[in-house]
């Protein structure tokens, strides 16, 4: 019974976790590392509040992560001068970390194709915009 959007979300997000899980530990990734490989793939020499920000991640999180990932050799962290003259450090991808990063996209790639399989460009467009409708709405 899915006459709750609690229950259809739930079993869409699970069903995806597992397959995306899989692949993320195939890569050897931990979680909270592929969000941040895929989104610097796009935004490399933010700062960290930002990236935070970026990820929905608390800025104290995304600090543990980010040492862990620099740790692991994904990222490294280059000073630069921010607005206001502010000094921050920029987050970059180290050849290994872009790696993971572009493997990551393959992987989300075939998820997407595989999630939206017998829809139309129409009907993906159209559930992708409700459910930002209801990310919207519960945001506030």
């Amino acid at each position: 019974m899915k006459d709750k959007i609690f229950l259809a979300l739930l079993e869409t997000q699970g069903a995806h976790w597992n397959l995306s899980r899989k692949g993320f530990q195939e890569l050897e990734l931990s979680d909270g590392q592929p969000k941040i490989l895929y989104i610097l793939l796009g935004h490399e020499g933010c700062v960290q509040k930002d990236l935070a920000q970026m990820c929905q991640i608390r800025p104290s999180t995304m600090t543990v992560l980010l040492e862990k990932m620099k740790r692991d050799g994904f990222i490294y962290k280059e000073p630069m001068i921010v607005s206001g003259g502010k000094r921050a450090n920029g987050i970059f991808l180290t050849e290994e970390g872009r790696t993971k990063a572009e493997k990551i996209v393959e992987l989300v790639d075939d998820l997407e194709e595989k999630s939206f399989h017998g829809f139309s460009d129409e009907e993906r467009e159209s559930l992708l915009s409700m459910l930002g409708r209801v990310a919207e709405n519960l945001q506030g």
